[in-house]
């Protein structure tokens, strides 16, 4: 018996632990469950008593009912013609297949009828718009209506609205150097609502469109960045780029959709995207709402754009350049003025910097650019420049952007060269200008350029200093410092006068494109 009462308290204690062992992690874990379900229904009671979230899904709500009966869905479809660039025997394409003339080409020679427009339509590509007035004008980008060459519109635009009715469209007028195009609808329609460009970065946006098909989608994000003015989208067209960045998502299908701020209100035009890939990835761009508004008013009234010109090539002032012409602040450096234009005319000159156009000031010289074409021909404006240390004004009244700027030739005898040391050449050649010539008549018919005093560049070393500040075969030296040169021995010269380890301001033709660029040698 006493064997007994001796072991008893010891196997108690056993069977204890290990129930502890086996009951106890599930115990544990099922305590910890508990207390997380609990954890998640007082959160659950928290979101559904949020009266802010709920007035925040709800005014998203509302922004998609006010806006989604004003943005449509647009395919563009083009009839099938036979351009006579197929792949058959040639003599098939005049003979047909067993040596008898084909029947709609024989018509066509013989004056009849064009049997071709009778082609079923084939589709091509879609987009989004969003309807502009009461009048039934839409408003969509260029590219969404053209055909791949940007210039051909497209045979059929169909239109389709949220209510699923769909209409032909017609385009009234396009404007490829803002990838603007408005077209015109009959029957009635319900117009979005137009903000004012008080656009900032941080605002909500939301964009709406047809994004890879998914017809009236909408998608929401935050204002990233406003004046984005050098993508180069529209570069091949000579455009005029100011894009507001967001990171509401935009995808192939939302261009031409509006993007609108929290109260519906239309404030930009989606029109591209940032991507390797060709999806999003997180960089939209839309076109400010003013601009928009500007070109589609004229297109409605003329069916084209009139845009103001004073005639200046510019370029924008880094603070290196800036420091050369002893100025400081910000500005725009005027490379070249147009011969015969406003700007010629008023007294503005090669390395004048532009720093205000009616008592705006300009950072950059597509600002610039773009503020300036919003004016009308005629207009007079009130220009501040810099030059020689000094801070001059001029009135000078702006033309319409011509079609083609004529660039003045000069007409000059062959001058003979003179015969620089071997150590200026040295000079030259330290700075990356390993071959130089005093520009002839001769030398320009060879090179294929326009005649004018300076020295020829005829071969630059890679990675030299010249190199890296853009200068390049058949580009033409004209001056230094400010200081004309007119032959190989005058540029080094004047390149002797200065300090080769500061920068030196040299301005550089390059076809008829004008500019200044630095050459500078490293300190030893």
């Amino acid at each position: 018996m006493g064997r007994i009462r001796w072991y008893g308290p010891t196997l108690v204690l056993l069977v204890t632990v290990l129930v502890v062992m086996i009951a106890g992690p599930r115990l544990t874990q099922n305590l910890a469950h508990a207390h997380k379900s609990a954890e998640i229904r007082l959160i659950q009671q928290s979101l559904e008593n949020s009266s802010s979230l709920a007035q925040m899904s709800e005014a998203f709500r509302n922004v998609a009912k006010v806006v989604e009966p004003s943005v449509v869905h647009i395919r563009i479809s083009q009839q099938f013609r036979n351009s006579g660039r197929n792949f058959r025997n040639p003599l098939e394409q005049f003979f047909g297949p067993y040596g008898r003339p084909q029947e709609d080409d024989r018509q066509r020679q013989e004056g009849g009828e064009d049997l071709q427009r009778y082609n079923s339509l084939r589709p091509l590509g879609a987009g989004s718009g969003w309807v502009f007035d009461d009048q039934g004008h839409i408003v969509t980008n260029n590219h969404v209506v053209t055909l791949r060459d940007q210039e051909t519109v497209a045979d059929e635009i169909k239109v389709k609205f949220h209510d699923g009715s769909e209409r032909i469209a017609r385009v009234v007028g396009r404007d490829p150097k803002t990838d603007i195009a408005v077209l015109k609808v009959d029957g009635p329609v319900i117009k979005a609502s137009t903000a004012g460009e008080n656009v900032e970065q941080g605002d909500i946006v939301f964009a709406f469109g047809s994004p890879l098909q998914f017809q009236f989608s909408m998608s929401q994000g935050i204002v990233s960045a406003t004046g984005r003015t050098s993508i180069g989208i529209l570069r091949s067209q000579g455009g005029y780029e100011n894009f507001i960045q967001t990171d509401a998502a935009i995808n192939p299908g939302n261009s031409g959709g509006p993007l609108t701020n929290i109260y519906g209100q239309v404030i930009g035009m989606n029109t591209a995207i940032a991507s390797r890939t060709g999806q999003f990835a997180g960089i939209g761009l839309a076109i400010p709402i003013d601009d928009v508004v500007h070109v589609v008013q004229q297109l409605i009234e003329r069916g084209e754009v009139a845009r103001g010109f004073i005639g200046i090539q510019i370029n924008d002032l880094d603070p290196m350049m800036a420091q050369t012409f002893g100025f400081k602040g910000h500005g725009v450096l005027v490379d070249l003025p147009v011969p015969g234009s406003p700007a010629e005319k008023a007294g503005i000159q090669s390395g004048d910097i532009i720093t205000g156009v009616n008592g705006k000031n300009y950072k950059t010289a597509a600002e610039l650019r773009n503020n300036v074409s919003k004016y009308a021909p005629g207009t007079k404006l009130e220009v501040e420049y810099f030059r020689n240390g000094k801070t001059h004004t001029v009135d000078v009244v702006i033309a319409q952007v011509p079609d083609q700027m004529a660039m003045s030739r000069g007409q000059f005898r062959d001058r003979p060269e003179a015969d620089p040391s071997a150590d200026d050449f040295e000079t030259l050649r330290k700075l990356g200008l390993e071959r130089v010539s005093t520009m002839t008549e001769g030398l320009a018919a060879r090179y294929r350029l326009d005649f004018r005093e300076g020295v020829l560049v005829e071969s630059v070393r890679r990675g030299s200093s010249a190199f890296a500040s853009g200068i390049s075969r058949s580009a033409v030296i004209t001056s230094v410092m400010g200081k004309s040169v007119r032959s190989v021995q005058e540029l080094v010269d004047e390149i002797k006068k200065h300090d080769l380890t500061k920068p030196i301001r040299v301005r550089v033709m390059q076809g008829n494109s004008g500019g200044f660029r630095l050459l500078q040698l490293p300190k030893e």
